[in-house]
């Protein structure tokens, strides 16, 4: 917090933690998330940040800075980097074939893995064949976020709701968890085979391609994304790459969240029977619950005192916010009372909204087009920048990116303010 420090920041040693949430939305929310992180680190607040934690397209921009160690510290090189993988790069039948074809070797190859090396790649022009668990070393310099991976788990979403716990599983460089059961393995062991909470088989732990596919997996529903693999899929056969890729600019086709799911084999659940007993568990994209992972940073064990929540996602600018308030109040977890009645204006929303609570983390919430930063053009910039648009041009990429930025350096000053506020209270509290 040495930058935050030089603002007036006056912490002691035991620094409340603070949570950035990126909300999923495809390349919107990626490219969208890259611009917010940028800008947070120009105002010296990035470095006051304990948890970084995204949902469907925010987890691509974060696989993508944390394969660079530094990444906080190169943040606008990384930048030109992504811009040119969108806009100036393409990518190749031969490549997504050659992942394929190794997939395919594997008796519990899934949807996945032809989502992954078809679509996603398609999407983001590149292959990252490093691994989760390699992240490490990122993670644990002291000079970036804790990255925390979302997804749900499909047969508890089915079976209960997006507000269970039971439903949300996190992956970090770490550990791969399921939150409402306190089970996990170590990260590089995820897709291995556990029999009583004992390792039985070791697999290969799998490529951040493949986990990107897996978290970004809801496009439309379950019709349209066998449309849309049938596209592909012919496309392949016929070698025409362009029709690949030619759904994406049919936005009729593609609506309504839905799933791709992951089968992975039993994890060390144990003691618990609906672990135990089920042999998979099937993994999609978190956007289908809440498209804001709250549930994951609101363990008590993490202790996060301030939120800072990003919408980039599709529809109500304040969906997200109040699924996880009523999330909160179905699990008894401390959460600020969120007032309905600012969240009326969902055509045309204000730039920053803050929620306090007696014992409760406070929460600033941002949505991504507003009446600050585009005036007027909300509706029109949320049709242009749609979720399911997979194809970016250098101009669209900037506005995008200065859209996300316009949210943190317009409101620095409120972010700062709310840093202060929870380091006074905490220094109170420890004093008493």
């Amino acid at each position: 917090m040495t930058k935050a420090k030089s603002s007036g920041v006056d912490y002691q040693e035991d620094v409340p933690n603070i949570a950035v949430l990126g909300a999923g939305g495809g390349l919107r929310a990626m490219i969208a998330l890259h611009g917010t992180l940028q800008e947070l680190q120009k105002h010296g607040l990035l470095d006051t940040v304990m948890y970084l934690c995204g949902v469907s397209g925010a987890t691509w921009c974060m696989s993508s800075l944390y394969k660079n160690g530094d990444w906080a510290e190169k943040l606008q090189a990384l930048e030109k980097h992504m811009c040119d993988a969108l806009t100036k790069s393409s990518w190749y039948l031969g490549k997504a074939t050659e992942m394929l074809l190794e997939a395919a070797k594997d008796a519990k190859y899934s949807l996945t893995e032809f989502w992954a090396y078809t679509v996603v790649y398609g999407m983001l022009h590149e292959l990252n064949k490093g691994h989760l668990s390699e992240q490490r070393g990122a993670s644990e310099s002291g000079k970036n976020p804790y990255p925390i991976y979302a997804a749900v788990d499909e047969h508890s979403f089915c079976k209960v709701t997006e507000y269970a716990p039971e439903t949300w599983f996190e992956f970090t460089p770490h550990e791969a968890s399921f939150l409402g059961y306190g089970a996990s393995v170590p990260t590089e062991y995820f897709g291995s085979e556990y029999k009583n909470g004992v390792l039985k088989n070791h697999k290969e732990e799998e490529n951040m391609s493949y986990l990107q596919g897996l978290w970004g997996s809801c496009i439309g529903s379950k019709a349209e994304n066998e449309k849309v693999l049938k596209d592909i899929f012919f496309g392949i056969f016929k070698g025409n790459k362009e029709s690949c890729l030619a759904f994406a600019m049919d936005d009729e086709s593609i609506t309504d969240c839905s799933i791709i799911g992951d089968v992975v084999s039993g994890i060390a659940g144990i003691g618990n029977p609906e672990l135990v007993n089920n042999k998979v568990f099937s993994l999609v994209d978190a956007g289908i619950a809440i498209n804001c992972a709250y549930p994951l940073v609101l363990r008590q064990d993490r202790k996060v005192k301030l939120i800072l929540s990003f919408d980039y996602g599709p529809g109500d600018p304040f969906k997200t916010l109040k699924q996880a308030a009523k999330y909160c109040e179905d699990n008894h977890i401390p959460f600020p009372k969120v007032d309905e009645n600012l969240l009326q204006d969902t055509d045309n929303p204000s730039d920053c909204y803050v929620f306090r609570g007696e014992g409760a983390p406070t929460v600033m919430h941002f949505p991504l087009f507003n009446k600050v930063n585009c005036p007027g053009y909300v509706e029109e910039w949320r049709i242009k920048f749609t979720p399911i648009r997979f194809l970016y041009k250098e101009g669209d990429v900037q506005k995008l990116l200065q859209s996300a930025r316009m949210n943190v350096s317009n409101n620095k000053d409120k972010i700062l303010q709310e840093i202060k506020h929870i380091v006074a209270c905490s220094s109170k509290k420890a004093r008493s």
